[in-house]
């Protein structure tokens, strides 16, 4: 059955725009920037400030202060003073070199055994049979010998004194301060021999 629309109708119906998938995408963007601008619109209008009687949690340290700062040891001074005493290895070994790794915590060392032969053993590595590395720091190496630690330093004993030796030799550069004399000891030249005189 078909409706039939006089003239006026059917013009006015013309008038309108056809409905499509198009036309349904539009009217869809359209709502939803309308309820986007009406948060918006939301969001500035609502006060900043918390509502009702607000207040801040208060701040809770679990004992006094002073005696947390006086238990805390930021650069670990306390725990060398716990250790005791360092005792230096009986064995024949030598230390050259050694490499920190500080944000692991491990490291690496130049060691050399009995033989000579120089050898980079890291952490946790057998230096030799029943001897593993243990630490390393700046200027020594703590090794586990069987359960005991030991500490093996750098060698320096065999570096060049610090002061020259008293001979005459010149020092730094070869250059030689002049010997300045008191005016006492100044004497003019011996005569000729033979009394000419020298012209």
């Amino acid at each position: 059955m078909r409706l039939k629309f006089d003239a006026r109708a059917s013009r006015i119906l013309r008038r309108l725009p056809v409905v499509n998938i198009y036309s349904v995408a539009e009217l869809l963007l359209l709502a939803g920037l309308a309820v986007q601008g009406a948060r918006l619109v939301w969001t500035v209008l609502t006060p900043v400030a918390p509502l009702g009687d607000w207040r801040p949690a208060a701040l809770v340290v679990p004992g006094q202060p002073g005696s947390i700062l006086a238990g805390f040891d930021p650069f670990f001074r306390l725990e060398q003073a716990q250790q005791g005493p360092a005792v230096v290895t009986a064995l024949a070994l030598t230390l050259f070199g050694t490499r920190v790794d500080e944000a692991s915590g491990r490291g690496s060392a130049i060691i050399a055994g009995p033989d000579g032969v120089q050898n980079s053993v890291a952490v946790g590595d057998e230096i030799q049979p029943g001897v593993t590395l243990k630490a390393v720091a700046f200027d020594h190496v703590t090794i586990d010998r069987g359960g005991a630690q030991e500490d093996l330093f750098l060698v320096q004993s065999d570096a060049t004194p610090a002061s020259p030796e008293a001979s005459g030799a010149p020092t730094g550069g070869g250059y030689t301060p002049p010997v300045i004399q008191s005016p006492g000891a100044l004497q003019p030249p011996p005569p000729p021999v033979g009394g000419a005189a020298p012209g």
